[in-house]
């Protein structure tokens, strides 16, 4: 189907989004971030609305004339490339690795419309902050941002994606339910997990196993989809 319906959580009813009217920093730059899934967004809602007022906005989005790039389907490693490309590090280690990473396996997103992939907000770049120090490895990773349940999103980036969205309705989410914020327990957990390992890597010198970004430099590793899997190759 090139018709599906999708939803942004927001503190305001937003029937026209606008083109370039966001934040260069977000995970895939300027544009406009909404999700298929209902319950993400009323959590989005909850988490970036005013405490007084939450809004979930639905859409429907036309894509069947837009170019998508789906980064699910390009490897974990692409996804935090993008993300490292646009909202950068807080560390000069993780940057200087970072940027190597966004050399290496970021995709040239010049020619979308879209991008999907999944969401990471300002709380769970700790999680990728810990894969650039070599603390946790591309399968945790993914596991950590699973077990957030963030969900995926798909932004709109170009101005054809723009003029292929169209407003329904809104409505908003009620009280009660924006204080039954799971996503806050899921933080804790995440939060949680990470400082254990830090610890484990400094008081008992733990090796953090398998894929971590200092394998994904020093080798010029290729996604294999079916199987999801990385190989040794040539990019």
């Amino acid at each position: 189907m090139s018709r599906i319906k999708v939803y942004h959580g927001s503190d305001h009813i937003i029937r026209n989004p606008e083109y370039l009217g966001g934040r260069d920093d977000n995970d895939y730059g300027n544009g406009f971030y909404t999700t298929e899934y209902e319950d993400r967004a009323r959590s989005w809602a909850a988490l970036n609305g005013r405490p007084e007022k939450s809004i979930v906005n639905v859409y429907e989005l036309d894509t069947k004339e837009l170019h998508v790039l789906d980064l699910n389907d390009r490897g974990v490693l692409a996804w935090i490339a993008e993300v490292i490309a646009n909202r950068g590090t807080n560390q000069e280690a993780a940057a200087i690795v970072g940027n190597r990473l966004v050399e290496l396996y970021r995709v040239d997103s010049g020619q979308y419309d879209i991008i999907k992939g999944y969401r990471a907000d300002d709380s769970y770049t700790q999680v990728i902050e810990a894969f650039l120090l070599n603390q946790i490895n591309v399968e945790e990773v993914e596991r950590l941002f699973y077990k957030g349940s963030l969900g995926n999103q798909i932004f709109l980036k170009s101005e054809k994606a723009f003029a292929s969205i169209l407003w329904q309705t809104s409505y908003e989410v009620q009280l009660e339910e924006r204080n039954k914020d799971e996503d806050v327990r899921a933080r804790r957990e995440v939060s949680k997990f990470l400082q254990a390992r830090m610890k484990a890597i400094l008081l008992e010198g733990y090796e953090v196993s398998g894929i971590t970004a200092q394998n994904a430099i020093r080798n010029t590793l290729i996604y294999q989809k079916e199987g999801n899997y990385y190989e040794a190759g040539r990019l």
